[in-house]
């Protein structure tokens, strides 16, 4: 065999490297030429050959020792090595629980989007809390008391409406917000729900919520909405009265949850220094009313007094104008704006119409005309002023309809009367001025009419708002005359962004901005204007004699001032001295009257002596003859010389 080891190597692959020592043993020719037949398996340069002398005086080359070293392979691991193994899988841990969470919140915040839009809700605001999906993830998600619920549960709210949805958890989260929804939406329950749920009864460092309305009416109602929701846990609410400001003790009163009008909280904050540093909560319900000129400083005084660096401010409205959203903005911080519905909107629930009289008197004998056809009480009649209230109150009177009337000429008792009536049925048509257009809630009104043209938008709103409340349907009726065409477009905007029809020829109207509509209006009546003249005339009569008290002699007067000046005042309350009339005597005379008074005739009258005026002389003596019952001591100050007479003066008014 020429090649006796190539059978050996045949069909195999050595590594030249790893087997240089063993193949140079059994190869019998040089390496070189070994090398040549071999294919290298690694691109990396050989290393140099070393020579070596071998017996016989033959030189070999031979390849150098590779040591080939395994990076990240140890036998023997060291503790560093371990310890770095173990934070390595400890931060994978963590960011895969943290991209996991990410995942998740990404996830709910399109579930909570897809939720909103579905319920019409829009909000802005960063890091919005989710939105309820029922009462019963109060309990979960807040730690709501079971009684909260059972009253709910009593008072009929089965599921929460949009507004309630978003609001509650807002506040609940302990941010603020102000939020503009529908009429009859729930928004008092959307800022009552989170004061139960955060407050402690019973507590006595001081109030702890305020709650402030426009309005008595609206003001009685929320008290008594609250009061509802609170039932069986002991909470103090109370509604600032008048008589509660003029004699409560507000540093011994206990109260948790306060609600007033801007005026009476006013007065009790200067007169009566009730204290409202501690107040956690604060709620304007409808906003942009008491962000009118008539109201503002109330509320700035109420804003500075409530001095809590943690207290939550939230505003309620059905409309919400640009400029009361940016004083919000600057009374606020960090508030979520939260708008159910499209912004200053009517119910869709409400179907509106528009209807033409002419004149006044085409006024009355529509709304006449329309009783006599169909009337479906409770009715809601709307006018421009207290006087129109009256006359068409007298009106409607003799018509076999039960009216009512309620403006801001009646005592409060007559006011709240008016309100029970209407709400029991006693009454079928009330006749109101803008009192009770706002907040107030009456959930069974079938219709309301605009007998007067609105002022604003806004009050159309608030106005035709009262029916169509808490998902039931309701009418609004507007009459108007040639004098309000030209404000029509206003009314007009409003029904047709709640999907009502318009005329076309009242939408190519121009738009009339930032103006009210109050104009002078004839007086409602059928009788002749003779007829009416009379009856004004009597009426500012007995207004005059009513206004006039009886007044008091010259006599009488200077009688009251010398007491005052001997200090002798009449106490408050003290039964007036009544002066009994003296018995007149008899005439001893035996004649009869007739004849004593013909003899009294006949004779002289005596002549009175005129005395003579001739210089200052005679005038003391005149004086002291004419008066002698003066004294001693007159007479001796009127002789004193001036030094002497000042001295006595000086004793007079020591003593």
């Amino acid at each position: 065999m020429e090649n006796p080891t190539s059978f050996l190597f045949s069909g195999l692959h050595f590594n030249r490297k790893k087997f240089a020592d063993d193949f140079a043993r059994f190869s019998g020719k040089s390496n070189e030429t070994v090398a040549e037949k071999e294919e290298e398996v690694e691109p990396e340069p050989e290393p140099k050959p070393e020579t070596v002398v071998v017996s016989g005086g033959k030189k070999r080359k031979r390849k150098g020792k590779t040591e080939v070293n395994v990076e990240g392979f140890s036998v023997f691991k060291t503790s560093d090595s371990v310890v770095d193994a173990d934070e390595k899988k400890k931060k994978k841990k963590i960011q895969d629980v943290i991209t996991e969470e990410k995942k998740e919140i990404n996830r709910q915040i399109e579930r909570d989007a897809l939720f909103r839009k579905k319920h019409g809700i829009h909000i802005s605001g960063h890091n919005v809390p989710s939105p309820l999906q029922s009462f019963k993830e109060l309990s979960s998600r807040y730690n709501c008391e079971p009684y909260l619920l059972h009253n709910l549960e009593e008072l009929g709210f089965k599921e929460p409406t949009p507004i309630q949805r978003q609001a509650i958890p807002v506040l609940l989260s302990g941010r603020e917000c102000f939020a503009c929804a529908a009429t009859g939406s729930g928004k008092t329950l959307a800022f009552l729900l989170p004061m139960l749920v955060k407050l402690e009864p019973g507590s006595v460092d001081g109030v702890q919520a305020v709650i402030i309305c426009p309005t008595r009416e609206l003001a009685a109602q929320t008290t008594r909405e609250c009061r509802k929701l609170a039932k069986g846990k002991g909470f103090y609410v109370k509604l600032m009265t008048r008589e509660l400001v003029t004699n409560g003790d507000f540093k011994k009163m206990h109260c948790d949850i306060l609600v007033s009008t801007p005026r009476r909280l006013q007065f009790a904050i200067r007169k009566r220094k009730l204290n409202l540093s501690r107040v956690a909560y604060l709620v304007l319900d409808e906003s942009d009313k008491l962000f009118e000129l008539g109201f503002v400083k109330q509320i700035d005084l109420v804003v500075k007094e409530c001095s809590n660096p943690s207290i939550i401010r939230s505003l309620f409205s059905a409309t919400l104008p640009d400029s009361v959203e940016d004083l919000a903005r600057s009374i606020m911080h960090d508030a979520v704006r939260v708008i159910v519905g499209r912004k200053n909107s009517a119910s869709e629930l409400i179907k509106q119409k528009l209807v033409f009289t002419g004149s006044e008197e085409g006024k009355l004998l529509a709304i006449r005309q329309s009783f006599a056809e169909s009337l479906n009480p409770p009715v809601l009649v709307f006018v421009q002023s207290k006087e129109r209230a009256k006359e068409l109150y007298r009106e409607l009177a003799f018509d076999n309809i039960r009216v009512d009337c309620i403006h801001a000429d009646l005592t409060q008792t007559e006011r709240d009367d008016a309100v029970d009536n209407f709400r029991a049925g006693k009454t079928w048509v009330l006749i109101a001025t803008d009192v009770i257009s706002r907040g107030m809630d009456f959930k069974g009104v079938n219709c309301v009419i605009n007998y007067d043209f609105p002022e604003t938008a806004s009050g159309y709103i608030h106005r035709i708002g009262r029916t169509g409340r808490a998902g039931r349907a309701g009418e609004a009726i507007t009459l108007f005359t040639e004098a309000d065409i030209p404000f029509l477009r206003n009314i007009a905007n409003v029904m047709a962004a709640s999907g009502c029809e318009v005329p076309p020829w009242i939408m190519n109207l121009d738009k009339l901005r930032r103006r009210k509509h109050r104009p002078r209006r004839e007086s409602i009546s059928t009788k002749p204007k003779d007829e009416e003249k009379e009856e004004k005339e009597k009426e500012r009569e007995e207004l005059l004699k009513r206004k006039k008290k009886p007044r008091s002699s010259k006599k009488s007067i200077r009688a009251k001032g010398k007491g005052k000046a001997e200090g002798e005042k009449e106490e408050e309350g003290s039964p007036k001295r009544i002066k009994k009339p003296r018995p007149t005597k008899k005439s001893i005379s035996a004649k009869p009257k007739d004849e004593g008074l013909a003899e009294a005739s006949d004779k002289p009258k005596k002549k009175k002596k005129q005395l003579p005026s001739s210089g200052p002389i005679k005038s003391k003596v005149i004086k002291e003859k004419a008066s002698p019952k003066l004294t001693s001591k007159k007479r001796r100050l009127t002789e004193d010389s001036p030094q002497q007479s000042r001295k006595s003066k000086k004793v007079r008014d020591n003593k």
